[in-house]
């Protein structure tokens, strides 16, 4: 496939980058502009010369005065004075340091200065010995925050622009990362055994990499289903001559007591044993087993669970803990299907079994089937549910096949449940059922 420059990974991020640093550049060229437009000296508007002309009256009454009673009198505040004639300061003051380029004018102007503050000027001052030029400190105005903030401190600048940079760095990351977000998604799901995830292809380096992942996840999905239709048909297939076997040593049978053929008669129903186990992963794994919920009250049927394997396991303590009745909407085959693995397999192992039945809310319930056993080690706990695995081999088969825990998992993904095992307090192995409610889970 042509990858284009800049439908890849490494143009697309580098077009983020520069549009990133050309947009603060942008932006922090029309933030100087717009903040040095209002340092600029401006005519005044109708209202300023309204308030400068009241103003003005106001001070008409130092006409017959002498100006040092206007310089040190009340009225002086907001004022600054100047000599007419060589724009000096008449007093140095701390009066904004600007105000000197205002007074310099020849005509009347504004100038914006620092917390909302407007000075207006020059206009003369007659007094009884001499004019003064004056500018006047208007009181202040009601200004945004934002444009105080960025005009009295250059740090808000700075930190608005790194503001900028955060917001178009995280964008840039969450949009780069998405596609590899979703495939990373749906690895995760394909490792869980969903099959049949696929994540949508697009151009680019990353587009590249689904798309391939995708003729993976099609190739595994094709030989995985292949080797489970290839198994299914052998165990059929295996039916027929065994069964023409069991026949077979049955007439030996009758025609006289032999060791050798009660032998072939057990080694008979092992084999049917396993290809009956072989046959119902398969349907439970492939997409051809059908059952429909239906309320079923799960309490009474593991309280019957548990009651015919205490009465096949002679010796056996099978304990419950629960409700005495608890009805939910689910599949009860499916759900005796994982019963009877799950104490078929406490019961080989271990004496006391202890069976909890819980409802958290309503539809959801959990069910949990822990034993005194010898428990497997931690490593090996990751792959009880794998078909053919016998945990420890030094407990020894004990007549297991090794199918029976991936029967179980197998009918809880078809029950929409999720199947963990984890040690047990007493030493063994704690199977837990989780069943989220409809609410929750994959119809």
């Amino acid at each position: 496939m042509k990858l284009s420059f800049f439908s890849g990974f490494t143009g697309r991020l580098f077009l983020w980058f520069w549009l990133s640093l050309t947009l603060l550049l942008v932006a922090n060229f029309f933030l100087g502009n717009y903040l040095d437009r209002h340092d600029e000296l401006h005519q005044p508007s109708a209202q300023q010369m309204k308030d400068l002309h009241q103003y003005q009256r106001s001070l008409q009454r130092y006409a017959g005065r002498s100006s040092e009673r206007l310089l040190k009198g009340r009225n002086r505040h907001g004022l600054a004075f100047y000599d007419p004639t060589t724009l000096e300061p008449i007093e140095r003051d701390r009066m904004h340091w600007r105000l000197a380029e205002l007074a310099s004018q020849d005509t009347v102007h504004t100038l914006a200065l620092d917390r909302g503050l407007v000075a207006i000027g020059p206009f003369l001052i007659n007094t009884r010995d001499r004019p003064l030029l004056a500018v006047w400190v208007m009181p202040p105005q009601p200004v945004p925050i934002w444009r105080q903030a960025l005009r009295d401190s250059p740090h808000w600048r700075l930190i608005a622009s790194m503001a900028l940079v955060l917001l178009l760095s995280l964008i840039l990351a969450r949009w780069l990362s998405r596609p590899i977000r979703h495939l990373s998604r749906a690895a995760r799901q394909f490792g869980d055994g969903q099959l049949s995830v696929r994540v949508a292809s697009g151009k680019g380096e990353l587009g590249q990499l689904g798309h391939d992942f995708n003729l993976m996840a099609e190739k595994l999905q094709t030989s995985i289903a292949t080797q489970q239709r290839l198994l299914a048909d052998v165990s059929h297939e295996l039916r027929s001559p065994l069964t023409r076997l069991k026949l077979a040593a049955g007439l030996l049978a009758d025609q006289g007591s032999n060791s050798y053929i009660d032998r072939i008669e057990k080694e008979c129903e092992t084999l049917e044993h396993l290809v009956d186990q072989v046959l119902t992963l398969s349907r439970l794994e492939g997409s051809n087993y059908q059952e429909q919920n239906e309320s079923t009250d799960i309490a009474e049927q593991v309280q019957q669970a548990i009651d015919d394997w205490r009465f096949q396991s002679e010796g056996k303590q099978l304990i419950y803990s629960g409700p005495s009745q608890l009805t939910v909407n689910t599949k009860p085959q499916l759900l005796q299907r994982v019963l009877d693995n799950l104490l078929s397999n406490a019961c080989r192992y271990a004496d006391t079994i202890e069976v909890t039945l819980s409802s958290a809310q309503a539809g959801a319930w959990q069910l949990r089937v822990s034993d005194n056993g010898p428990g497997v080690s931690a490593e090996r706990l990751a792959h009880l549910f794998e078909p053919f695995y016998r945990g420890d081999p030094a407990r020894g088969h004990q007549g297991n096949i090794g199918l029976g825990l991936a029967i179980a998992h197998a009918a809880a993904q078809a029950l929409s449940a999720n199947l963990t095992a984890s040690p047990a307090p007493s030493g063994g192995l704690c199977f837990t059922l989780s069943y989220p409610g409809l609410s929750h889970a994959t119809q």
